[in-house]
């Protein structure tokens, strides 16, 4: 059995930030004191099941819902995939669901130009 994929929570948000190539110079860092996550700002950690896998997943407090409307989502879209002629295999149905999604994605992003 696979091992549950836990990791830390990653936004689109987060993906489109650039980064400077170069780090700056040492003396242009300030550091600032960090603190220390309490109970109350750590991400909340999930358990769901998507096509007999279960995964343990990290979910910002506040955000349960959102998570749980994709899961829903997910869950829409797999049982209309699998019914599909010649998509069997879980592998299939989850490629088919990412290829349909982007093409939604690319969908999306034109009208927004």
């Amino acid at each position: 059995m696979d091992a549950p994929i836990a990791g830390p929570e990653v936004s689109i948000m987060h993906l489109r930030k650039f980064r400077p190539v170069d780090p700056p110079p040492a003396e242009a860092v300030v550091k600032k004191p960090v603190a220390k996550p309490d109970a109350s700002t750590k991400p909340k950690q999930l358990t769901i099941s998507v096509l007999g896998r279960v995964l343990k997943v990290s979910c910002p407090l506040g955000e349960e819902q959102r998570l749980q409307n994709a899961i829903d989502e997910l869950e829409q879209r797999v049982a209309s995939t699998k019914f599909k002629p010649g998509v069997h295999m879980n592998e299939d149905v989850l490629l088919m669901i990412a290829l349909n999604l982007c093409n939604e994605l690319v969908e999306v992003k034109k009208k927004a130009e």
